[in-house]
């Protein structure tokens, strides 16, 4: 994301640098062998590594706080189809960052359909994790707001939750514990915006 940045900079300054060659009174000698400014700056802004497509930016993102959730395996279970799901649950969050409910019990070997619903009017995300991965993704996602990034995207155990949306994550849980779903929205963690799933054999 850094270098991102440090790329928008650069074709900003080279736009204004343009801009001001602009008001000489003769061109260059040979146009078409001198590529102008401009023509540099698009050449930069056009460059592999500022590649907008949604792949690219997940990947910038990745780098800057989110690595390891791709490649992660979590000890209570998998991601499943939700054509195999034994059960739905449905949650919603609130303005006063709670999930409801805020408890649910699952048996081992069930999968489960979580169909999470934001009516309220603050964005929120959902994570499902034990507790430390919940605190590794907690201080994932200050260092993104850190960044100006504010809603996290889709992994393979969590997604973030604009206002007015309905998402659906689907689990196979495959140990007993406990396992705890998060927000992890600037604040919204450390206020309790947390549920608990406890998984018996």
């Amino acid at each position: 994301m850094k270098k991102f940045t440090r790329l928008l900079a650069l074709a900003a300054v080279l736009a204004m640098v343009a801009v001001a060659c602009g008001t000489e009174a003769s061109p260059p000698a040979d146009e078409s062998a001198t590529p102008t400014t401009m023509e540099m700056a698009d050449d930069t802004m056009t460059d592999d590594s500022m590649d907008m497509s949604e792949g690219t930016m997940a990947d910038e993102m990745h780098e800057d706080g989110e690595a390891g959730h791709d490649e992660h395996t979590f000890a209570f279970g998998e991601p499943a189809d939700a054509a195999d799901a034994d059960r739905v649950i449905e949650i919603e969050t609130s303005d006063e960052l709670r999930f409801e409910p805020a408890s649910f019990d699952v048996q081992v070997g069930e999968v489960i359909t979580f169909r999470v619903s934001n009516n309220g009017n603050l964005p929120h995300d959902f994570t499902l994790d034990d507790a430390e991965g919940q605190d590794v993704h907690e201080a994932e996602m200050a260092e993104m707001a850190a960044d100006g990034m504010m809603m996290m995207g889709d992994e393979p155990n969590g997604f973030g939750l604009p206002a007015g949306e309905t998402k659906e994550l689907t689990w196979h849980f495959t140990e007993a514990g406990e396992v705890l779903i998060g927000c992890h929205q600037p604040g919204h963690y450390a206020a309790g915006m947390v549920a608990t799933v406890n998984v018996s054999s």
